[in-house]
């Protein structure tokens, strides 16, 4: 895949134009050491232009990671990057520099070659060149006599009379009568000719490809003392035209080196490249600097060096020189002639000048005054420096004793090494995490690893996690088998699950071992709960739930094929009768659904008898097509009768949030207790995977900064909505009529009725909070008049940065497909909680819903003191079945509970 198609898949269709843009800001930030603008996207302007109002050239480098900037970079941070570039100060562009480093990445020459090209495409010729290879200053010999002031000499494959004819009456060639093998000037095609002569200030090369010329351009420095390389596409008499143009622009018009270069270079329509020079050469005005061969110069002996076995022997070259009339050409009006003036090299400053400096202790001593006390001066804190992308994450290796394996062995015992790395998408330096972003206090935490295989005992190492580095390495051990090995682990914090991964392998073929899913990073500091589920039909290709205890104790239920499948369906296809049909009577209905929920939450007590009961706090992962009805187990006594009514007193215990302590009512089994639903009463932490799609490790939310998982501003809503939403009469309706202009008055937001006006105005407004009321079909969501937009389709612009994403709809919180669950595409997208509809939902009731979320997430957000998302969730479901409402029930959160809504402290 080449590297256009690659920007396609990273960027879309319609911004992929900006990857080569998006690659040279990466560069240059990375060369910095600048982290700042990872957290923050509106500070990527400010900071680049910041980088590129330095004296000089702009250096480009930093990390080879910059070259597959696709693996890391998210399309909506790298979108900002490439415009941000693009949108730099309408002034000369700087020239880009590549850092000496980059000579060390792999591919060398290659990839040097590569990187010059497409920055030379973005910002044109001559405005990109590389470092010297190697930090040597070579001085340039001197010559024994006086001469012509610009001497220039070509291989033989450019015979010098091709040269002659660029005669004029400004410039004109004199054969030289003798051979002088230290020139201003070397043009060359063939690359052997490099060696011929033993100094050269300016080598021109013709042709060849670019990684091979590169190749050389190190020992042009060495063995030519050369100040500057370059590349250029064209034959002999453009070349010589050219050149003329160059030295006639550079000596007389005032131009820089380089400018004269790109002028020439415009003029003659050539194409050219920069394969590396110093940057005083580059900027020099006025002809070759005074101390070139301008003028006359003498030593006192031979200046020849040793050639050495590889230099190729002098005398395979013609020479001749060059006298520049020094009439003012007609051409150029007789303006004073700019002063010859050496620029100085300016050199970057090192990395280390970028970080913090960090106060040095000072010494204990006493002012000699005695008259006065010696007043100790407060020390201002040091600010923790941004960190790169970098997350903490499990890796494995097998062996059999101390022999490493790669495949997996048919016979023996074979030990699993697990250990917790630092990890960062950057390929150099060594980097610990920052302890900043730790959360828990101690300077270690012991986490479980957990063990799973279908049709095998679970088995719990602990391990101890030090705050800012890798973890010690636990071992499990497996008997070689001839079947297929299928493992899962789970990282832990007691009935916290903090990551899984999978290793698989074949017998005698390659081990392969992978991240599935991060859940909550390991810096993280929750609250606990009071179990952990995570469901699947993955391991073993059986399905199956892992429970962990909270005293971290692993449970490993398999499940009868058509159990789960079977509950799912039937409490599904009970909560849709109770949320369609406002009709009919929400008792019954009820009825049933507590009747499933009885009997699947027995069947799991069965398994672990200490499972919680209706107030329980409760995480439940899963894969994002495979929806576990957890909200929907009942805890508590079951009327005997379906016609049964529900509790007369509710009202009261729903207002409350808990059911009545030693309730009669609910003893004598006569009447319902809605109370004694766990989506009702609990709290759920929800989270999905997809299958074989890798976790994004990099895409750290918004959330994720200072003050990080507390949200205290949802003022910026953008808000979408069908139009269908509004289809229904104002007499369908008990309660009050939210239609969608009722929704823009109570939210002070205009509805955005197109999907390209959705993406215009997340740009524009950067919101905290998006609402969407949708209709869903199938694979397709449908805004205002029926304007379509496929899930596949969906990118981290549909989302914006937002944290919180309120999605109602038909069925939005469902996939049939792994990757079509429309939480866990805005997930992937950046959201950090997604909230959602499970089943098909009536427009009067889905726009009643949107409002009152928004509007109560809003205003916790804006109040002092704290409100969790998950907190808000069960009230909202609470006071909807105080009004007879059923959709509350099938309203459900995908992400981190525990996010906070609210400010801190007054």
């Amino acid at each position: 895949m080449n590297r256009k198609e690659k920007d396609i898949l990273w960027l879309g269709e319609e911004y992929a134009s900006l990857g080569p843009a998006v690659r040279a800001a990466l560069g240059i930030l990375l060369e910095r050491g600048e982290w700042g603008w990872w957290d923050a996207r509106a500070l990527i302007p400010v900071q680049l232009e910041k980088a590129i109002r330095r004296n000089g050239p702009v250096c480009w480098g930093g990390d080879a990671s910059v070259l597959n900037a696709e693996q890391w970079v998210d399309p909506l941070r790298a979108i900002t990057l490439g415009r941000a570039f693009e949108n730099l100060p309408g002034r000369e562009m700087p020239a880009i520099k590549l850092s000496r480093s980059v000579w060390d990445w792999e591919g060398g020459a290659d990839t040097i070659a590569a990187v010059l090209s497409e920055l030379s495409l973005l910002v044109g010729p001559g405005y990109v060149f590389p470092e010297w290879q190697r930090n040597a200053k070579p001085r340039f010999p001197r010559i024994h006599k006086e001469r012509p002031r610009s001497y220039m000499a070509a291989g033989p494959d450019l015979p010098f009379e091709n040269l002659l004819e660029g005669e004029s009456e400004q410039l004109y060639w004199e054969l030289a009568t003798r051979r002088d093998d230290v020139v201003d000037i070397l043009v060359v095609r063939n690359l052997e000719s490099l060696r011929a002569v033993t100094a050269a200030k300016l080598v021109i090369i013709q042709g060849n490809p670019l990684g091979r010329v590169l190749a050389q351009v190190s020992r042009l420095r060495d063995d030519l003392s050369a100040q500057c390389v370059l590349q250029v596409d064209a034959d002999n008499h453009d070349v010589v035209h050219w050149l003329h143009g160059v030295l006639r622009l550079w000596s007389y018009a005032g131009m820089t080196f380089a400018h004269a270069v790109r002028q020439a270079a415009d003029d003659r329509g050539l194409q050219f490249h920069v394969l590396s020079s110093t940057q005083s050469f580059l900027n020099v005005r006025g002809g070759f600097p005074e101390d070139s061969m301008t003028k006359a110069r003498r030593v006192p002996g031979p200046v020849r060096r040793d050639p050495g076995p590889e230099r190729l022997q002098p005398g395979v070259v013609e020479s001749f020189s060059r006298e520049l009339v020094k009439d003012t050409p007609t051409s150029v009006p007789p303006e004073e002639i700019a002063p010859k003036v050496s620029t100085p090299e300016i050199t970057t400053r090192p990395f280390d000048e970028h970080r913090v400096p960090v106060p040095r202790p000072m010494p204990d001593t006493q002012s000699p005054s005695t008259s006065r006390e010696v007043i100790s001066r407060p020390r201002r804190p040091v600010k923790a420096k941004p960190s790169p992308p970098i997350e903490r994450v499990l890796t494995a290796s097998a062996r059999q004793g101390r022999q490493p394996v790669d495949y997996w062995p048919t016979t023996g015992q074979v030990e699993l090494d697990l250990a917790i790395v630092v990890k960062t998408p950057l390929q150099s330096g060594t980097l610990t995490f920052p302890e900043d972003r730790i959360e828990w206090v101690s300077d270690y935490k012991v986490l479980q690893i957990h063990l799973f295989e279908f049709g095998q005992a679970p088995v719990t190492h602990s391990l101890y996690l030090p705050k800012t580095d890798g973890s010690e390495v636990v071992t499990f051990t497996r008997e070689g088998r001839c079947g297929e090995v299928d493992l899962r682990f789970v990282v832990s914090d007691g009935a916290q699950i903090l990551q899984t991964a999978r290793l698989q392998a074949r017998p005698n073929e390659t081990i392969s071992f992978f991240i599935e899913n991060v859940v909550t990073p390991l810096h993280r500091e929750k609250k606990t709960f009071d179990l952990a589920l995570l469901v699947n039909d993955s391991l073993g290709n059986q399905p199956s739930v892992s429970i962990i205890t909270q005293a971290g104790k692993p449970i490993f239920v398999p499940l009868g094929d058509d159990e789960i499948a079977e509950a799912r369906k039937q409490m599904l296809f009970t909560l849709q009768s109770a949320v369609d049909n406002d009709d009919a009577d929400l008792a019954p209905l009820m009825m049933d659904l507590a009747n499933d929920g009885a009997l699947l939450q027995r069947f799991l007590i069965e398994r672990e008898p200490q499972w919680p009961g209706n107030e329980g706090c409760l995480q439940l992962v899963s894969q994002d097509h495979a929806f576990f009805p957890i909200e929907y187990l009942y805890d508590g006594p079951i009327p005997r009768s379906r016609k049964a009514p529900l509790c007369s007193q509710r009202v009261t215990c729903l207002k409350r949030g808990s059911a009545e302590p030693g309730c009669e009512i609910r003893r004598a089994r006569e009447q319902l207790c809605p109370m004694g639903f766990l989506g009702i009463s609990g709290i759920i932490e929800r989270h999905t995977w997809t299958p074989g799609q890798a976790p994004n490790l990099w895409d750290r939310p918004p959330v994720e900064q200072r003050g990080r998982h507390r949200i205290d501003d949802l003022s910026k809503v953008v808000f979408t909505a069908s139009d269908r939403a509004d289809e229904f009469w104002d007499g369908d309706v008990e309660q009050e009529v939210v239609r969608l202009q009722t929704i823009e008055k109570a939210l002070a937001v205009k509805r955005v009725a197109t999907w390209e006006d959705w993406i215009s105005r997340l740009e524009l407004e950067s919101p905290s909070m998006l609402l969407m009321i949708l209709h869903k079909d199938r694979n397709w969501l449908y805004t205002g008049a029926e304007d379509s937009l496929s899930l596949g389709g969906i990118s981290e612009q549909h989302v914006g940065g937002a944290p919180l994403v309120i999605a109602v709809g038909c069925s939005t919180g469902l996939g049939e497909l792994p990757g079509s669950s429309l939480p866990a595409i805005l997930r992937n997208c950046g959201a950090s909680v997604v909230i959602a509809a499970m089943t098909s939902v009536l427009g009067r009731h889905a726009n009643r819903v949107a409002r009152d979320l928004a509007k109560h997430l809003r205003q916790a957000a804006s109040a002092w003191g704290t409100v969790h998302i998950g907190e808000i969730i069960s009230a909202l479901r609470r006071q909807l079945l105080i009004e007879g409402v059923a959709m509350g029930l099938a309203v459900v959160a995908f992400g981190d509970a525990d996010i906070a809504l609210g400010k801190e402290g007054r």
